[in-house]
């Protein structure tokens, strides 16, 4: 473990240089060169996104996504060569959301969402489209759970059989039932996502951690877990933390790793009987991970478990709070910020700016609800 911010630390650097590299070739050039080259950049960011410092990453997607949209225009592309490119720009469109959904600028990653989705349907790419509406049905659901249903609904009917369909189950609708308390909702939808993963092949769950095109079980054991505990069911979810935690086990995706241990921070508290020690030891094993790739979302579930700590057994994990207070608001947008609506594209207004936590990670939860 102690070697991941080094392996970090090298990712990082190469997945700048990668993409320095493709702002520097010239538009002029070969257009079917320049798309092997954005695509070979893209796919280095995504597999190196849970290791690799979010700044770095935002920062060398910059030009990624400016020559993306540029070069058809450029090349005065039309037909199948226009869809292409418009489908690699709207690959690299979402994982610019992602990036900002983890970083907390949450009205950026909402209207990157959104045109991620718009481009990919205009496309053909239903599963791609799907994944970004995915996001913004999140940075919707702590305001309306009930808006983050219908967005999912819409995302799931053009998500085909796809690795998609199941991550809608399992990190979205999950976690929306969840801020309303409802746990049969959880559980159905947690039973309907595992019913989709198993129908799907071994490539179609690729490795634990964020991606474009495919969702691991550990993912969805994860996703699943945050739901059951947050409706007050957290020895159903303790078999799937325990898979989450086995799968994830020495594969150095340290943004998932540090995921699984704040959810089995909070599961422990969350029990009949509270074991605080067993949840600071989760925790400070994240903190100590996240070290290297500090961030927004960490903290803030240090915060969340440490609350949950206080009220379940009267003593929080200040020392952690500590730790971490100074990764809060790190790139995030201004936390004053009124409010604004924006447009009803699925019939009800939804907010820009909403506090949420973390794409390829696990749903933001709210307080534990106690459902009989």
């Amino acid at each position: 473990m102690s070697e991941v911010p080094e392996v970090a630390d090298r990712r990082s650097v190469l997945v700048a240089t990668g993409l320095a590299a493709v702002g520097s070739v010239s538009l002029r050039g070969d257009a079917s060169g320049l798309h092997e080259a954005c695509m070979a950049a893209l796919t280095a960011t995504v597999r190196a996104y849970e290791t690799s410092d979010l700044i770095t990453t935002t920062s060398a997607l910059v030009s990624l996504e400016r020559t993306t949209q540029t070069v058809p225009r450029e090349h005065r592309l039309r037909g199948r060569p226009a869809l292409e490119w418009m489908r690699l720009h709207a690959a690299v469109t979402t994982v610019a959301a992602a990036t900002a959904y983890d970083r907390g600028k949450h009205s950026d990653a909402a209207a990157r969402a959104d045109r991620a989705a718009a481009l990919a349907r205009a496309a053909g790419d239903g599963p791609l489209a799907a994944r970004a509406l995915a996001l913004r049905a999140r940075v919707v659901r702590p305001h309306s759970p009930a808006v983050s249903l219908q967005i999912a609904g819409a995302a799931a009917r053009i998500a085909g059989h796809s690795s998609t369909r199941a991550l809608i189950a399992g990190k979205v609708v999950t976690s929306a039932c969840a801020a309303t308390g409802d746990r049969a909702g959880v559980r159905d939808a947690v039973a309907r996502a595992w019913q989709t993963m198993e129908r799907l092949d071994d490539t179609a769950h690729g490795s634990p951690g964020f991606s474009l095109d495919t969702y691991s079980p550990a993912d969805l054991a994860l996703a699943c877990a945050e739901a059951l505990t947050t409706v007050g069911a957290a020895d159903e979810a303790t078999p799937h933390l325990e898979r989450a935690s086995t799968l994830i086990t020495g594969s150095g995706q340290t943004g998932m790793v540090v995921s699984v241990r704040m959810a089995q921070a909070r599961a422990a508290l969350a029990r009949e009987v509270p074991d605080r020690d067993e949840a600071a030891q989760h925790a400070a094993q994240a903190v100590a991970l996240s070290a290297g790739r500090p961030a927004e979302w960490v903290a803030r579930l240090v915060r969340d478990v440490s609350d949950l700590a206080e009220r379940r057994t009267g003593h929080g994990l200040d020392d952690l709070m500590d730790a971490t207070s100074t990764w809060l608001h790190q790139g995030s947008e201004e936390s004053q910020r009124v409010t604004r609506t924006q447009p009803a594209r699925f019939g009800v207004p939804a907010p820009a700016g909403v506090m949420v936590q973390r794409a390829g990670g696990p749903p933001t939860v709210p307080a534990l609800r106690h459902v009989p």
